[in-house]
């Protein structure tokens, strides 16, 4: 029963809701006052030392998706607290709600997050279900989710702001507030070592006065773009309390994050060989490779997917194998991208390259398994990969 609600969770988009809660949540911790056009420096300097004048924020956020899972737009209504500082660490704990008010999809209205500073409730009406556990727990799961992904993109989120470059462009009115309108770029070594799909821009917009984001535009290329918008704010004015609290519903089924946990853990393959026994098609595997890159790690996803990780000093690529449709497999080639079709021992295939991140991403369908190589490396090599599996 248990394995079930999880797929069922998997399946339905609660991941991206709670996602979307906590994106649009992060604009409620910042503050800071100013009286000029602050350098790219100075901005995040502000906006860090805010973290103490924001006691409280309240406010309404308007998120919108366009991604190849479909497009869709939210309305949450959200609350922010610092409380005491806890024992262990000295920082200031944040307890926080956020509600879904209205959606394109209607039955994710209602959806919910809670916090009260230690545990944590995630609430799903249309399916009465409830994913909760303590904070910490969260954390860990983050981390696991981390240790699944790429070496090299772990590598670039331990960076943080040292992987980007911000660049204030000017001041834009944004919901009648005078803004700092600030440019997110990956720097061209973040470009050169993320995949094709990976390659994200930004653009945000800083309240001047408040140094508080009111505004934010991703465009993640073949994943999709997004608008995050912040109105109706207030700050640094009391909150009832009960906004922090959550009563499971009469009914409702409970599922422990440290079970989630569990079972996400059970689903990542350690090795090769575990890999070639989760799935039920035969995994190839590569005959060439670009000299000095090697196998660092593997993941399978349920049973039907299975992505090779290899990383050298000079390039790397991803090698994805599946007997189900992979989501943006068929898209058209991201802005700015090159698209040709080739040929793989027989089968039709599609290269899309770009000359600015010198990144390649190719594939095609044989015997009914999909395959893409991605990564950046120049074409010809994706292309003697792809001719060299086995």
């Amino acid at each position: 029963m248990v394995q079930y609600l999880v797929q069922s969770i998997r399946r339905f988009p609660m991941r991206r809701i709670a996602l979307l809660l906590v994106l649009a949540l992060v604009a409620l911790g910042l503050a800071a006052c100013t009286e000029r056009m602050p350098t790219a420096e100075e901005l995040v300097s502000r906006m860090e030392d805010a973290r103490a004048t924001t006691t409280s924020a309240e406010a309404t956020i308007d998120v919108h998706v366009e991604s190849p899972e479909g497009d869709g737009a939210l309305t949450v209504q959200g609350w922010m607290e610092q409380i005491d500082p806890s024992a262990a660490t000295g920082h200031p704990n944040v307890r926080m709600r956020a509600e879904v008010t209205a959606a394109s999809e209607p039955k994710l209205v209602g959806s919910t997050m809670v916090s009260d500073g230690t545990t944590f409730w995630l609430y799903h009406p249309t399916e009465n279900m409830v994913v909760t556990g303590e904070l910490a727990e969260i954390k860990e799961l983050a981390h696991s989710q981390r240790s699944s992904s790429p070496p090299m993109l772990n590598d670039l989120v331990a960076q943080g702001l040292d992987a980007v470059e911000l660049t204030v462009l000017g001041i834009e009115q944004v919901a009648g507030q005078a803004t700092w309108k600030v440019e997110v770029t990956p720097r061209p070594e973040t470009s050169a070592r993320l995949p094709l799909e990976g390659l994200v821009r930004a653009t945000l917009w800083v309240d001047e006065a408040l140094a508080l984001p009111l505004k934010l535009e991703v465009n993640a290329s073949d994943l999709g773009q997004g608008r995050i918008e912040v109105r109706d704010l207030v700050v640094n004015q009391p909150i009832d309390a009960a906004h922090f609290s959550f009563a499971i519903p009469e009914g409702a089924t409970v599922l422990q994050a440290a079970e989630l946990i569990a079972k996400a853990q059970e689903q990542h393959a350690a090795s090769l060989d575990e890999a070639r026994t989760s799935v039920s098609f035969h995994l190839r595997e590569p005959s060439y490779l670009p000299h000095g890159v090697s196998l660092v790690e593997v993941r399978v996803v349920g049973t039907s997917t299975v992505i090779m990780n290899y990383v050298g000093e000079q390039v790397s690529l991803s090698i994805v194998q599946s007997n189900e449709a992979m989501i943006g497999n068929e898209r058209e080639a991201p802005l700015g991208s090159l698209s040709e079709a080739v040929m793989i021992n027989g089968a039709e295939a599609t290269m899309i390259t770009n000359s600015q991140t010198q990144g390649s991403m190719l594939r095609w369908e044989a015997n009914g398994i999909r395959y893409i190589i991605a990564g950046p490396l120049p074409p010809q090599e994706a292309l003697r990969v792809a001719e060299g599996l086995r």
